[in-house]
């Protein structure tokens, strides 16, 4: 029974922190490079201010100029990367204009049966009116889609 015990909170103990390991050390990157970036494109600007006119001084501004592109590079991708919630906005901005181009088309299709089959008083005019006012909002933002 004791085995048992201290087998279990070993096994326990062993995979609690290990498991988010890589994202841990892939945040630690991330931090890193935006550090290193900072600190590249502070030295570039810096040393084009104050540098000289000869060849050393070239090519100093060459590896400073490698090193930032190196380090920076990494930031840009990580910033390119669309994150799950700007991915799901898109999707109901997406579907979205679908269901607005679908009540478009009924209310289109509404508008052109009512008028053929409408009674000629009020309670008709305001319905057809109402029609075509949810036609032309509908219609509104599926034209602003094309």
């Amino acid at each position: 029974m004791k085995k048992l015990i201290l087998l279990t909170i070993m096994t326990t103990f062993a995979m609690s922190g290990f498991i988010n390991e890589a994202d841990t050390n892939a945040q630690n990157k991330a931090k890193e490079n935006d550090r290193l970036c900072k600190i590249f494109t502070t030295k570039v600007e810096k040393y084009k201010s104050t540098m000289r006119n000869d060849g050393l001084a070239d090519a100093t501004l060459d590896s400073y100029e490698k090193r930032m592109s190196v380090y920076c590079a990494s930031t840009d991708v990580k910033s390119k990367v669309k994150t799950i919630e700007e991915v799901q906005k898109e999707v109901a901005v997406t579907s979205g204009l679908k269901a607005d181009s679908r009540l478009c088309n009924v209310f289109t299709k509404k508008v052109k049966k009512y008028e053929s089959s409408m009674r000629n008083d009020e309670l008709a005019k305001a319905t057809l009116d109402s029609y075509k006012k949810r036609q032309a909002s509908f219609c509104a933002s599926d034209a602003k889609k094309s």
